[in-house]
């Protein structure tokens, strides 16, 4: 259908490729005017922009330069962990987590450094060190910081926590080794405190997560056995 004109009225002459060349310098033109009267403004955006660009080249190589720094220093320092040293390496592994706080390093470095701690004697000070990465125990380094953390409660008599760490490890962990790792011990702290069928729970559980031909299967079924009879 066409489209509805008044009469006596022409239709509306097309734009040739002049008009719109003619239109296109007559835009340049104006823009030009407008940068040439604001040229502080517009020099000020340039600036901003060009720093921002510089800013971001430089957080990113700063970040991959910290994270390799992290990685080397990390490194040498388990080595030194190996050679022993454990009261120097103290001091440097603390102020190493000051500074690599923010890197994927730095829960690796907890456990060293509670290792270093546990190693003096300071069971309490490796406590403080593993318990913000024991919260997360799906993650495989948070679920190492956990089990050491339920041992070190173990050793401080506190065995209600320990137990609770175990159980924790043993419903979220993802590595299996973890969680059977977790029920075996959750199940001789029950025994422990006078719980044997809360023990026997553990246990029964620990075998439905093995298969038959696991060679540590047989030893669990002896420490069930031994539960069992001990209850009767």
């Amino acid at each position: 259908m066409s489209s509805y004109r008044k009469p006596g009225t022409r239709p509306p002459k097309p734009e040739s490729p002049v008009d719109q060349e003619d239109a296109f310098v007559a835009a340049t033109l104006e823009a030009s005017n407008w940068a040439q009267k604001n040229r502080p403004i517009v020099t000020l955006g340039v600036v901003v922009l060009g720093l921002g660009v510089a800013a971001f080249v430089y957080y990113g190589r700063y970040r991959d330069t910290l994270r390799t720094n992290a990685a080397l220093q990390l490194e040498e320092m388990q080595l030194r962990l190996a050679a022993g040293d454990p009261a120097t390496l103290q001091t440097d592994l603390e102020l190493y987590l000051d500074r690599f706080s923010g890197t994927p390093f730095a829960g690796e470095a907890r456990v060293t450094l509670a290792q270093v701690n546990t190693d003096l004697g300071d069971r309490e000070g490796a406590a403080e060190v593993l318990r913000p990465l024991a919260g997360d125990v799906g993650n495989p380094l948070g679920a190492q910081a956990a089990a050491m953390l339920a041992a070190i409660a173990e050793d401080m008599g506190d065995l209600q926590m320990a137990e609770g760490l175990y159980e924790r490890l043993a419903d979220g962990a993802r590595l299996g080794f973890q969680r059977r790792d977790a029920l075996a011990s959750a199940a001789r702290l029950r025994y422990a405190q006078g719980d044997p069928a809360g023990a026997l729970t553990h246990y029964d559980r620990l075998l439905a997560e093995m298969d038959e031909m696991d060679p540590g299967r047989g030893v669990v079924e002896m420490r069930r056995a031994e539960v069992v009879a001990m209850a009767r």
